[in-house]
């Protein structure tokens, strides 16, 4: 039979091929998708590690821009409240001073605790050189021998010199602090005096929706850090005084430096609380001439601090951090790492501040799941 071509072969044979090309070009697309997919981690895991190291070197400006933010935050109600009262001008201005007041009056305390332990120190290093040979025989039965301070100077030469390089430590970082902080104070000052200008510029510039969530971001975000910072500076408070009744209950001497250290390691969460411990038990060390109130010391105040971080945190704070207890060691950890102390300081505002911010956005919504506590995302599923 002769062969012949009709309308309906031609058609026919013309869908299979555009169905075979079809099918190659999507075969051809999944796999193209799947050779890209690689190289899109590994330049998700670039820009990560870019970020990482662009935070870590550029800490001489980032931390100071942060902690002047968190001050403005704080500072903003005694703005609105003198604002009602006084020109805007005078408003900023009185704000400013009461700012940098409260900063100098807390840094003057600290300098003023840390020289009075310095020189009495200074003064009881035959103690110290005793309490080093008491220690010694301890841990020597443990197989430990401890180092000579000094290097096989005479105690009282080595005990001076110790006690003056932790003077020096002491200054220089105190130095530096003070030069953060008037970087921080500078850029707060800055950020509450433009307020109204950067709200209408974001309203000008995003019209409508984005300009209002921005809007509502930030007054979230802002009320979060007062929020948080009010509920550490009651618990704060409530270590400090905890701490200096204990220390007068056992005649340690400067019972009220030992409990305003503790006032202010209280404001790192989770591991401040437990270093507040160490300051006065090492100082009952040199004080006292056996282990026993020493020791007594450790467990009293280990136990106060136990109980306030696992009754009286929990109540006072609530719900605020709404971000899950491992998330705020790990954030201690990261921005201490990146930022160092003050980083410490800052790193749970700073991921709760995260939190807020991914919450509103389905993109980034997943950021937030993996940062919030349990019982936030039940609410919100």
């Amino acid at each position: 039979m002769p062969f012949t071509l009709d309308g309906r072969g031609i058609a026919g044979r013309g869908r299979s091929q555009i169905e075979l090309n079809t099918g190659t070009d999507a075969s051809q697309g999944f796999e193209q998708a799947d050779a890209s997919l690689p190289m899109k981690r590994l330049v998700a895991i670039i820009a990560v590690l870019l970020s990482l190291a662009a935070l870590h070197f550029s800490r001489p400006v980032m931390l100071p821009v942060v902690a002047g933010l968190m001050i403005a935050a704080l500072a903003w109600p005694l703005l609105h409240y003198l604002e009602r009262r006084i020109p805007s001008w005078a408003a900023l201005l009185v704000t400013i001073l009461a700012v940098t007041s409260v900063i100098a009056a807390l840094l003057a305390t600290i300098s003023w605790s840390a020289t009075t332990i310095v020189r009495d120190l200074q003064a009881q290093t035959d103690r110290i050189a005793a309490l080093q040979f008491r220690l010694g025989a301890v841990v020597e039965q443990f197989g430990i021998t401890l180092p000579q301070i000094g290097g096989g100077q005479s105690s009282g030469a080595a005990g001076n010199g110790s006690v003056s390089g932790l003077a020096k430590s002491v200054a220089g970082a105190l130095f530096a602090v003070f030069g953060y902080l008037a970087l921080s104070i500078g850029f707060a000052a800055l950020a509450l005096a433009e307020r109204r200008e950067a709200a209408e510029r974001i309203m000008k510039r995003f019209p409508g929706g984005p300009g209002d969530t921005v809007i509502e971001i930030s007054s979230k975000v802002t009320t979060a850090a007062r929020q948080y910072f009010r509920a550490k500076s009651l618990t704060s408070v409530i270590s400090g005084v905890m701490t200096g009744v204990i220390a007068l209950a056992f005649g340690l001497k400067f019972a009220l430096i030992w409990a305003l250290f503790a006032f202010l390691l209280e404001y790192v969460p989770t591991i401040g609380s437990l270093l507040a411990v160490v300051p006065p038990v090492l100082y009952a060390l040199v004080q006292f001439n056996g282990f026993g109130e020493p020791l007594g010391l450790l467990a009293a105040l280990t136990v106060g601090q136990l109980y306030l971080g696992n009754y009286i945190d929990p109540r006072l704070e609530g719900r605020l951090l709404s971000v899950s207890p491992l998330v705020v060691l790990f954030s201690i950890v990261f921005w201490g790492w990146l930022w160092g102390p003050a980083g410490a300081l800052l790193g749970v505002p700073i991921t709760v501040a995260i939190t807020i911010v991914t919450r509103h956005f389905e993109e980034t919504r997943w950021i937030w799941a993996l940062l919030s506590a349990p019982a936030e995302e039940h609410d919100q599923g």
